[in-house]
C-alpha cells in the first residue's frame, strides 16, 4: 500500500488533542502555568502543522519523527495525565496506530538503569506499586505458556 500523507497525518491528528486534554485536566506535577501555557500552545500549532505541512515536510519520514517527538513524554513519563492520554488512545480505538512502550521492560531486560530518565521511571513504577503488577503479568504469561507445553 502506498503512503498518502494526508490519510496518514488526519489519523495522528487525534493524538495532539488527546495531549491537550490530557495536560488541562491532569496537569504534570511542578510544571508551573507558563510550562502548561507553551506546551498546550505548541501542540495546537504541531497539530495544525501536520495537517498543513511546508511543502518539504509533506511525507511519510518527517510525519514519523513527529509521531516518534509528540509521543516521547508519554512513552517515557508517568502520572495522572500520562495515564489519561492512554486511556484516551484506547478508548477511540487508536492503539493501533499509537503502541505504548512499556518502559519498566526495557530496564528489566537490560538488567541495570542507564540514564537519569529510567532512574526516575524505575522510581515511579515502584513507587505506584506497577512493578509488583508487571511481575504479576510476567508470571501469569509464563503460567500459561507453561500450561499449553502440557496439554
Amino acid at each position: 500500500m502506498s503512503f498518502n500523507y494526508d490519510t496518514e497525518a488526519k489519523k495522528l491528528a487525534p493524538i495532539f488533542d488527546f495531549i491537550i486534554d490530557a495536560i488541562e485536566k491532569f496537569p504534570p506535577e511542578g510544571w508551573t502555568p507558563q510550562n502548561i501555557s507553551q506546551t498546550l500552545k505548541f501542540n495546537r500549532e504541531m497539530k495544525e502543522d501536520i495537517l498543513q505541512p511546508a511543502a518539504e515536510f509533506r511525507n511519510e519520514k518527517s510525519l514519523k519523527i513527529t509521531k516518534r517527538n509528540i509521543l516521547n513524554m508519554f512513552q517515557e513519563g508517568t502520572g495522572k495525565y500520562v495515564e489519561y492520554f492512554w486511556e484516551q488512545v484506547e478508548k477511540n480505538g487508536m492503539s493501533e496506530e499509537v503502541v505504548r512502550v512499556n518502559p519498566i521492560e526495557s530496564i528489566l531486560k537490560k538488567g541495570k538503569i542507564s540514564n537519569a530518565v529510567e532512574l526516575e521511571i524505575a522510581q515511579a513504577y515502584l513507587k505506584g506499586g506497577k512493578v509488583n503488577v508487571l511481575l504479576s503479568e510476567y508470571i501469569e504469561k509464563f503460567e500459561q505458556k507453561k500450561k499449553g507445553r502440557k496439554a
